[in-house]
This record gives structure tokens, C-alpha cells and sequence, in this order.
């Protein structure tokens, strides 16, 4: 086996057993926020869909609307990145400023709820709203680590591949992309934590 090949299975390895580190904190996390409330998950859905709703939540399109002060803003945006010879544009984000005071599931199903209204969602261009949970439920986790101990912050860093100032800075806001835009790695790690943490649609619980 050359130097190479070994490298790379090396690398595969550490991001498999770092990936379950961060599910099984995931997990954990997710306990402990349900914990005491003694809810089924229709319950705690109910309860989400009376705080979070049209009346609550503000959905608008960047340059046509702005953020209003008391609500969950979220907002469909345009991001640029620059080429060698000019500015080239991205498809149509959507970013939910105040992503971060929100970390049960429930609540999180009861914004995205009032996104997939919207005009411009669609599950094709962004995916179901239980695989959009797990990136949230990623994203949240993700600043709660890269502000946690050392040990914390080195798997993050390790696990996103960025500096911890960066990662703490981008994941203020969830941003989400279009699904054709979301690495193979991301989405890896968005469908593993659905397939064994997030409720389905339909309120079951995943086996």
C-alpha cells in the first residue's frame, strides 16, 4: 500500500469515527432539551405550531423586505463568490438569523413549516424539511462545539476543515444552500443525523 492510498484511508477513518462523536453529542443534546417535558412528539408539534407560525415567524426575499425585530427572521438571498474575472452569482440561499435560540426539534419543524410556504422553496431545490432539521440541529451543534472546550474545538475544526473563527462566524445564521450546492461530506453527515435522530413529516418517530 502506498503512502498515498494510505493516507486517505487514514482520513476516511478519522472523519467516520469523528462523525459518530458528533451524532452521539448530537443524541445527547437532543436528550437533554426533551428532558422533563414528558410530551409525545404530536404534543410537543402543537405546542411548537402555536409559537412559531405566519404570525411569528417572517419570511421574505432580500432588497424586497428586511427583519423585523421580535420575530424568527428568515430570508431567501443571492450570494456571490468572485471568479478570475468577475463576480459570478450562486443560486438562492435561505438564511435564518436567529437559528441559535431555537434547539428543540419541534420548534424547528414549526419554522420550516412556514418556510416551505414560501414561493420559492420547493423539496427539490432544498430537501425534505426533516433532512433541513438535521442540518439545523448540525449547525447549532457546531457553534456550541467550536465555543466549547479544546478537545471540542479540534473536532469540529477537524471534522468542517476550517478554523474555529470561521466556523464560529458562519454558523451564527444557518444558511442553507440548494441541495446541488451541498457537499458530498455535508450531506453524509445532514442524512446520517436524520436517519437516526429526527422525526419524520408524518410525526412517527424514526426506529
Amino acid at each position: 500500500m502506498d503512502r498515498k492510498t494510505a493516507g486517505r484511508i487514514f482520513g476516511a477513518s478519522v472523519f467516520r469515527a469523528a462523525l459518530c462523536v458528533c451524532c452521539a453529542l448530537v443524541m445527547l443534546l437532543a436528550a437533554v432539551h426533551a428532558a422533563g417535558e414528558g410530551l409525545s412528539w404530536e404534543e410537543r408539534l402543537e405546542k411548537a405550531r402555536e409559537k412559531y407560525n405566519e404570525k411569528t415567524v417572517h419570511v421574505y426575499i432580500y432588497g424586497r423586505g428586511s427583519a423585523i425585530n421580535g420575530r424568527i427572521n428568515v430570508r431567501f438571498y443571492r450570494s456571490y463568490y468572485k471568479g478570475d474575472m468577475a463576480y459570478y452569482r450562486t443560486d438562492m440561499n435561505i438564511g435564518i438569523r436567529e437559528s441559535l435560540q431555537i434547539t428543540d426539534e419541534a420548534e424547528m419543524q414549526a419554522v420550516l413549516e412556514v418556510v416551505a410556504k414560501h414561493k420559492l422553496f420547493s423539496e427539490e431545490e432544498y430537501g425534505t424539511i426533516s433532512l433541513l432539521k438535521a442540518e439545523w440541529i448540525t449547525h447549532n451543534l457546531a457553534y456550541e462545539m467550536a465555543n466549547g472546550s479544546d478537545s471540542q474545538k479540534s473536532l469540529v475544526a477537524m471534522v468542517a476543515g476550517e478554523k474555529i473563527s470561521k466556523i464560529i462566524r458562519q454558523s451564527k445564521e444557518l444558511d442553507i444552500s440548494t441541495l446541488r450546492n451541498t457537499s458530498e461530506q455535508e450531506m453524509a453527515v445532514y442524512e446520517f443525523i436524520e436517519s437516526v435522530y429526527c422525526h419524520k413529516e408524518t410525526g412517527e418517530s424514526v426506529p
